[in-house]
């Protein structure tokens, strides 16, 4: 009887002798098989073990726990992570898996519980059956701490003034104003609850549902008028999206494929808002303004998509079909609250637009030096919203006339191709192109719009620690004739929306790499690309970009390794418009950035571990205007920022660590626009008064790190 053994993973490569001597083992076993006594003893595996296994059984966790305490919170610091006002917030990270021996697995991850930015999940499954994860994503947006108001809410779609207000032409007439104030925050918190699945049905097909339900709420500015008087108001914001998707997937051999179904619901719970006119009203009656807010929509999507091995030069074609349709079908809102011309509006506007895209891509690879690309893009958006004919009111203030709702409809079509060869060991070259052309249904400004670009590059190593390439190409952008009377009421006729405007673009990139030994790294790129409006004689007429870039790594010893990095960007526009017949004036607007990293990481005594990270950042930008020949200079906006990062590590034993944060961050903007404008700074703007963002933040955190399992 032959003897039977467990079968156990290979032991490791880096063992190189033991290959032969368990070959040799294998042919002797064999020999001696079948002379071995029934009796004989099988071998003992209690003890053998695998360490390239691909899954481990059993369960782990880390668990982090301690406090982060903040000096100098305010909206601005914590602007997308919730950290908005001094004190304490409790520091809690914690992390998992699991698996048995049966192929049941789980794992959850959450971060920054103790922060409004809070994230958890959650999956669960079974190897080859199905896969379960479920998800939360916490998103804070804190704009500012600083603004105040005379509005109260009377509910989410209605603000009124104090019983008390006295109405005035101007701010400063506003004599109640001062007493009236009261703080209100601009944020908002956005929660998003997820749920995926999966179940696999064979080896070829795979089932798959997900569902998003996506929720924002509080507060945000919007700006309103009453003709030449305007106003900032507190909004209230309250809307939520669901998103389902299912379908299936099949993959065999050198062909896959998807089919899936998409639905999106947009639900807005403040279609509208009612407010009082702060203002004595122009004409007599205009006593309270209506704005409307996003209405609800949604979208329905069918979609196929895969890829297919070609027999031929290893090809491969990756396409895309879809199909869906976009609809709002909300209620209108009544045109104008005036009393002596009231504008109501029945029924909706029906909404519907035909959402259609096909893509075609292929890959091929002629030759063992050739490579070849190629994608053609087709999207079509068809309009079938019935074409409205609405009277309006100009600021609930004065009748406007007759307003013709715009049309959507358009086709675009994209061709872009590529070539890939490599000329010698130690030099690369390709080329490509893309051809873009756009056609507008009737009724706008343009009827069709075409593009032309052309690229070419090139890589040079001539050291395998050395490597060079470049780019260049330019495009050009070329429109049909401009329908002036499909623009919007009151814009201008002479202006060329940059995306409509005929436009001619050079480019050029420039990127370098050397690693001057093990441990050193050096990288540089640089790029410039440069934009001519070449038949705009007012508006944007010429755009510019330069870009700088380098960074270099250093990791001499396993304990210890540094980093330096820094980029420059410059940009800069050129626009003209009028100032009065037969004069015009020109603008030209600057920004420049600059960027400096700097940090390492350093191990002492194989228990302290050290990281250091260092960022500085500026920013400046400048506005200068040309009326009738003379310079005048607009205030300059000049943004800084300065973060120091240190963290510290000590590993008390196999399980736990203590880590210790500081973290010094300072920032600060001179935005003349919002600088020093309060409530009444302006005659005829009743401002919130959001000041610059600005905050000068010190943090320090204490935790422990303790490690469960295996």
């Amino acid at each position: 009887m032959q003897a039977r053994a467990r079968q156990r993973c290979p032991r490791r490569p880096s063992q190189p002798a033991a290959l032969p001597r368990a070959l040799i083992a294998a042919a002797v076993a064999a020999v001696l098989a079948p002379v071995a006594h029934a009796d004989s003893p099988r071998p003992d595996t209690s003890t053998w073990t695998c360490k390239l296994c691909p899954f481990h059984t059993g369960a782990s966790a880390t668990v982090e726990g301690g406090v982060l305490y903040a000096d100098g919170a305010n909206a601005s610091s914590g602007r997308y992570n919730g950290l908005a006002h001094d004190g304490p917030y409790a520091l809690l990270n914690a992390n998992g898996r699991w698996r048995t021996a049966s192929g049941f697995h789980g794992s959850f991850d959450a971060r920054r519980l103790g922060l409004a930015s809070r994230g958890a999940r959650l999956s669960v499954g079974r190897e080859g059956r199905y896969e379960l994860r479920l998800s939360y994503q916490g998103q804070p947006l804190r704009e500012f701490d600083t603004t105040r108001t005379p509005f109260r809410s009377a509910g989410s779609e209605k603000l009124v003034l104090p019983s008390n207000w006295v109405a005035a032409s101007t701010t400063s007439g506003l004599s109640a104003l001062a007493g009236d104030l009261q703080p209100v925050r601009i944020q908002s918190d956005r929660r998003t609850v997820s749920v995926r699945g999966k179940y696999f049905a064979s080896r070829a097909w795979t089932v798959f549902a997900s569902l998003r339900h996506s929720e924002r709420t509080g507060t945000d500015i919007a700006g309103a008028s009453f003709l030449t008087e305007a106003l900032q108001l507190p909004v209230s914001v309250d809307y939520a999206t669901n998103t389902l998707e299912a379908g299936a997937m099949w993959s065999a051999g050198t062909a896959s494929a998807r089919l899936a179904y998409t639905g999106s619901w947009f639900k807005d719970h403040t279609p509208q808002l009612l407010f009082q006119n702060p203002y004595a009203p122009i004409v007599p009656g205009s006593t309270q303004g209506l704005l409307a807010q996003p209405p609800d929509n949604d979208l329905q999507q069918i979609s196929l998509s895969g890829e297919i091995g070609l027999p031929l030069w290893s090809g491969t074609l990756t396409y895309v079909v879809s199909d869906g349709r976009l609809a709002q079908d909300g209620s209108f809102i009544a045109g104008s609250t005036l009393a002596s011309a009231p504008v109501t509006l029945s029924g909706s506007l029906g909404g519907s637009i035909d959402l259609t895209h096909y893509a075609l891509a292929l890959a091929l690879r002629p030759l063992s030096r050739l490579s070849l690309r190629g994608r053609a893009t087709y999207d079509g958006r068809d309009d079938h919203t019935r074409a409205l004919a609405i009277d309006y009111v100009v600021t609930d203030t004065l009748p406007g006339g007759t307003y013709l709702t715009p049309r959507y409809g358009e086709d675009h079509t994209r061709l872009t191709g590529s070539a890939d060869y490599r000329l010698f060991h130690w030099l690369r070259a390709g080329a490509g192109g893309r051809y873009a052309h756009t056609h507008y249904s009737p009724g706008q400004v343009l009827t069709s719009l075409s593009e032309l670009a052309a690229w070419g590059y090139g890589t040079v190593t001539p050291l395998p620690s050395l490597s060079l390439t470049a780019k260049a190409g330019s495009s050009r952008r070329d429109a049909s004739a401009f329908h002036a009377t499909a623009l919007p009421v009151t814009e201008n006729p002479l202006l060329r929306a940059y995306d409509y405007a005929p436009r001619d673009r050079e480019f050029v990139t420039v990127r370098g790499t050397w690693m001057a030994t093990p441990a050193l790294t050096w990288s540089l790129e640089g790029s410039a690309a440069t934009d001519a409006y070449r038949l705009s004689q007012f508006g944007l007429r010429e755009s510019r970009e330069r870009e700088l870039s380098t960074s270099l790594a250093w990791a001499p010893a396993k304990t210890w390794s540094l980093y330096v990095d820094s980029s420059y960007q410059h940009l800069e526009a050129l626009q003209n418009s009028l100032l009065t017949a037969g004069a015009s004036w020109q603008a030209r607007q600057g920004e420049y950035f600059w960027t400096l990293g700097a940090g390492g990481k350093y191990t002492i005594l194989t228990r302290w571990h050290l990281t250091v990270d260092y960022v500085r950042s500026y920013s400046r930008s400048d506005t200068q205007l040309i009326p009738l020949g003379v310079v005048e200079w607009f205030p300059e906006d000049r943004t800084g920022l300065d973060t120091l990062k240190v963290t510290g590590a000590y590993r008390a034993s196999a399980r736990l660590t203590l880590r210790l944060r500081y973290e010094r961050a300072r920032y600060g903007t001179s935005d003349w626009a919002l600088g020093n404008v309060y409530p009444d700074t302006i005659p005829t703007l009743l401002a919130l008064g959001a000041m610059p963002y600005r905050y000068d933040l010190d943090l320090v955190g204490v935790s422990f790190v303790y490690r469960l399992g295996r």
